[in-house]
């Protein structure tokens, strides 16, 4: 029993800014599902429970923009993180915004849904309101890193710049069509249109990232704990509609909005694919590529020294030289022709990979 407690002592100081924000985001979970008013549209015994479970998903998934916004903020840098995925998880967010906003504030909208519905209620709740517009703005700020940091020769691919552009006007089309003529389109069905484009961008939005983590065989500079947090928001997204529909004997909660439903079930299916390349296939990868790059002509620089002389407490961040050979081995990918001049890309160290910063 004693040879296991180094072990847990040694899991508990490595992972106690991990189990704090879970902690925390329990606690706060628990105490607004407690303490906000009481959805009278399910029963009594369970609404508690719904709610609470709503909460928890709101902030799981809200905290899982920081990692990865923090970690470009560390290092500089956005090396390893797919522009893909960022540009289309900001049109998404955009849209599911605009969706949540009309469904839960606009009373024609919650008639047009309930004539369709047969009377019932939709799914929105506050919770889902804050947590998109939230989303929307930091995938907003993160996209704006992928242009001021150190990328590489990363860039939007031209099938995504034209998949973006062609959305973008279909859904001004569709937008025309509701004020000129309401009567045949209805604001719902441009909602539903947002909502659709929503679940198509959820579903490929994750491939481009995938794809470069395997191309790579690294997730360095993809932050794991974002991972974790998005896994545990689609978890208990899915489990308070599943409950929702259950204890109203009605699956409308679930088909009058599949983007919900589908947005946490997809998130679940690719952050497991994630956690698998992260803890599986490429863990020795990861490793190896942090411990030998001092060996590949790195050095030691603090984040502050190019603003003022860095102190000897200062946690260092390793640099390198474009022309580094490590990166052809996939570490930040093919770098641009040599040249005399250095550029300085700071890289992810293991504590910043594997923390919440």
């Amino acid at each position: 029993m004693d040879s296991n407690t180094p072990s847990k002592s040694s899991f508990m100081a490595v992972h106690k800014v991990e189990l704090g924000t879970a902690a925390i985001i329990a606690v706060l979970g628990i105490g607004l599902g407690l303490a906000l008013p009481e959805d009278q549209s399910m029963p009594h015994r369970f609404n508690r429970i719904i709610t609470i479970s709503g909460w928890l998903y709101f902030l799981t998934w809200s905290l899982s923009f920081y990692p990865q916004f923090l970690l470009n903020w560390r290092t500089k840098s956005v090396v390893g993180l797919s522009f893909d995925y960022v540009s289309l998880n900001m049109m998404g967010f955009i849209g599911y915004s605009i969706f949540n906003i009309a469904f839960y504030f606009d009373p024609s909208v919650q008639e047009q849904y309930r004539q369709k519905h047969n009377g019932h209620s939709n799914a929105v709740h506050l919770n889902d309101v804050f947590f998109a517009v939230h989303a929307a703005i930091l995938a907003g700020f993160t996209l704006i890193q992928c242009f001021i940091y150190e990328r590489g020769n990363q860039r939007i691919s031209r099938l995504c710049a034209s998949a973006i552009a062609v959305t973008v006007s279909l859904s001004c089309v569709s937008f025309l069509l509701v004020v000129f003529d309401s009567r045949k389109f209805p604001f719902l069905t441009f909602l539903y249109w947002l909502s659709w484009v929503k679940m198509g961008v959820t579903f490929f939005k994750y491939m481009p990232q995938v794809w470069l983590n395997y191309k790579r065989q690294s997730t360095l500079g993809w932050n794991i704990n974002q991972v974790l947090l998005d896994f545990s928001g689609g978890f208990f997204s899915v489990t308070q509609l599943c409950m929702e529909a259950f204890v109203k004997e009605d699956l409308s909660a679930i088909t009058g909005d599949p983007v919900k439903f589908g947005l946490g079930l997809v998130s679940v299916i690719f952050d497991i694919m994630f956690m698998i390349q992260h803890y599986s296939l490429y863990r020795e990868n990861n490793a190896k590529l942090i411990e030998e790059a001092p060996k590949a002509r790195y050095t030691m620089v603090s984040p502050d020294q190019s603003r003022q002389s860095s102190q000897q407490d200062e946690q260092p961040l390793l640099t390198a030289s474009a022309t580094t050979s490590v990166s052809e081995e996939g570490l930040s990918g093919p770098q641009p022709s040599k040249t005399n001049s250095v550029d300085t890309v700071a890289l992810p160290t293991s504590r910043d990979q594997d923390h919440v910063v």
